[in-house]
């Protein structure tokens, strides 16, 4: 059994020129490759297989982040092939009306650029915030496969990476008044809304559990991810 993973699928869109992206006619393209080549698993047989532990053939779909893409866009598709799919949902954007700040991360950039929000960043971060044990391992090691400018991965690196968890929220909402302050209203056009996910799972997707703030997990504490994943 083969699981391919997806986050955004959706069309181009000129509002967010650097916005990474796999567009709905591609993914439509990779379903029909996947049917030819290697058949994708039933509904029935994977859950038949969790409960066995005998591997079954073919391809899984899952879906991260419980994006409004998915709803919008990647449902249709699999409804036009009988299709069905795994969707794991973080649940804070329902109770802190914010993005999730590995999301907000994506879109200063897809907006905004690598080059604009490095600039702005390295106004607002201070030395003290950063945590400098792992810098090496993080320079060569992530964003490796990502065609990413320098800029860009500074960006990541730092945000994601680089900086305390017990500061990164706060610098993040400093770029987010900056440059998207209309943040409470993108939401429900962002993520999924709670009756879109019940009409998913009415259709015979399957709703996962994402964490509720999508941390780095291996950045926090024992306790803090049993609370992620129990809360």
């Amino acid at each position: 059994m083969k699981s391919i993973m997806y986050h955004y699928v959706r069309p181009d869109e000129p509002s967010l020129p650097h916005f990474r992206h796999l567009h709905v006619e591609d993914f439509a393209r990779q379903l029909e490759y996947f049917g030819n080549e290697f058949g994708f698993v039933s509904k029935d047989d994977f859950l038949n297989c969790m409960e066995s532990n005998e591997p079954v053939d073919g391809v899984v779909l899952t879906f991260d982040d419980g994006f409004k893409d998915h709803f919008r866009y990647v449902l249709p598709e699999l409804k036009k092939l009988g299709l069905w799919g795994i969707f794991y949902i973080s649940t804070s954007p329902f109770t802190t009306r914010k993005l999730i700040d590995v999301h907000r991360i994506h879109m200063l950039i897809g907006k905004f650029s690598g080059k604009t929000i490095a600039d702005a960043l390295n106004d607002i971060i201070k030395e003290e915030m950063l945590s400098h044990s792992h810098v090496e391992e993080f320079q060569s090691e992530t964003y490796t496969r990502q065609n990413n400018d320098s800029s860009t991965n500074h960006v990541k690196r730092c945000l994601n990476y680089y900086i305390d968890y017990k500061y990164r929220e706060s610098v993040i909402d400093q770029l987010m008044s900056i440059f998207y302050p209309d943040e409470p209203d993108m939401i429900d056009d962002f993520y999924m809304t709670q009756p879109e996910i019940r009409i998913m799972n009415n259709q015979g997707m399957i709703i996962g559990s994402h964490t509720v703030n999508h941390p780095v997990m291996s950045k926090i504490s024992l306790e803090s991810q049993e609370r992620e994943i129990r809360n």
